[in-house]
């Protein structure tokens, strides 16, 4: 059999191909183009709402300062002397007038001594005198005196009762130099410093003893002017000792200066502490709980609900369409994990409850998912 030609050959392999491409299925059509998905709005953000506790709401503010004695003074002498007995211990209790310490007396006791006896003999001179001038008003009545005679009778008994004056007022000044060689308790105290011997120099006004009260105390402290602009004195006050435990009710406010401190921008405050069992320490630290404002209506919320707003504070609430909502709020107090707060406008809107824990970047209008009441 002749070769085949090359060109047979390729006629008889297309030929073939064509019969196995006409065996098999059709391609199936194409797929229609769909359109793209509507992209997916925010997330709400999950919250936990709380409705509010309406309450009554006294407002106090809390202040810190040092228990002052009401009166504290380092007492001294007025006189120069030798200080012969120091009649009290440190630490002891005395009351008003009570002996604390005494000078030696020798020379001022006979200076009184000196002084009374120069009031005996001026009271003689007197006696001598009014006799003298009784004589002469006799004489004088029956002529047997003259004019001038009585004139000066009178003179001299007026002389000598003017000598008694003087030595009476000499006595009283020497009878008060002796008196202020004793040192006594001006008012009732405790006390805290003695000499530490007798038979030493004592100069005028240099201290000797010093006396301090310890059954009143003065708590000073301070408040801002928005604390302050209610506080009222005689507001009752609550005063406590972090350091012992120490406590009473009984405390009032006595002075409210009306003026700011220029060195703290503060308002100077004195609350009046009895202290009638010594439990309170003077110049111990202390914690006053003052009224600040009379008896409101308020709103319990959680503290975390509370977030800082420029100028103030706000709580988010969720609004009927349950998108969230900043309500404005003063706030009065904490108490634990609690805040008590007012709203900016007064009244609480009706039925809106609070988002106890609003998510970081929380804006208004964003939508809200509640995950517990």
């Amino acid at each position: 059999m002749p070769p085949l030609r090359p060109a047979l050959l390729l006629a008889l392999a297309a030929a073939a191909c064509g019969r196995r491409g006409a065996d098999r299925p059709p391609p199936p059509p194409p797929a229609p183009a769909t359109a793209p998905a509507p992209a997916a709005g925010p997330a709400a953000a999950a919250a936990h709402l709380a409705a509010p506790e309406r309450i009554r709401f006294a407002p106090r503010v809390t202040a810190t300062g040092t228990l002052k004695a009401r009166q504290a003074s380092a007492l001294a002498v007025s006189v120069a002397g030798t200080l012969e007995r120091v009649a009290v211990r440190r630490g002891q209790e005395v009351r008003e007038g009570a002996l604390l310490a005494a000078l030696d007396t020798g020379a001022a006791a006979a200076a009184v001594r000196q002084a009374e006896a120069a009031v005996e003999a001026a009271r003689a001179q007197l006696a001598l005198a009014e006799d003298a001038f009784a004589r002469t008003e006799r004489l004088r009545r029956e002529e047997g005196a003259s004019e001038a005679q009585a004139t000066q009778a009178k003179a001299q008994r007026d002389l000598a009762a003017a000598h008694l004056a003087a030595a009476q007022a000499q006595a009283e000044q020497a009878r008060v130099h002796l008196s202020h060689h004793r040192l006594v308790a001006p008012f009732p105290g405790v006390v805290t410093r003695v000499p530490d011997g007798v038979g030493i120099a004592v100069s005028p006004g240099v201290p000797l003893v010093t006396l301090v009260t310890t059954r009143e105390l003065v708590l000073e402290t301070s408040l801002t002017q928005s604390e302050a602009a209610e506080l009222r004195p005689g507001a009752r006050v609550a005063v406590s000792l972090p350091g012992t435990g120490a406590r009473t009710a009984d405390a009032v406010v006595t002075v409210v200066v009306p003026a700011v401190d220029a060195a703290t921008n503060r308002v100077p405050v004195e609350i009046a502490v009895p202290n009638p069992d010594g439990r309170f320490l003077a110049n111990a630290y202390a914690r006053a709980d003052l009224p600040r404002g009379a008896e409101r209506e308020a709103f319990r919320v959680p503290a975390a609900a509370l977030v800082q707003r420029t100028g103030g504070h706000a709580v988010w609430l969720a609004g009927g369409d349950g998108k969230a909502r900043a309500l404005p709020v003063r706030l009065l107090g904490e108490e634990g994990e609690t805040a008590v707060v007012v709203p900016e406008g007064g009244a609480w809107p009706e039925g809106l409850r609070v988002v106890t824990d609003p998510p970081i970047g929380l804006a208004e209008g964003a939508a809200l998912a509640q995950v517990g009441g």
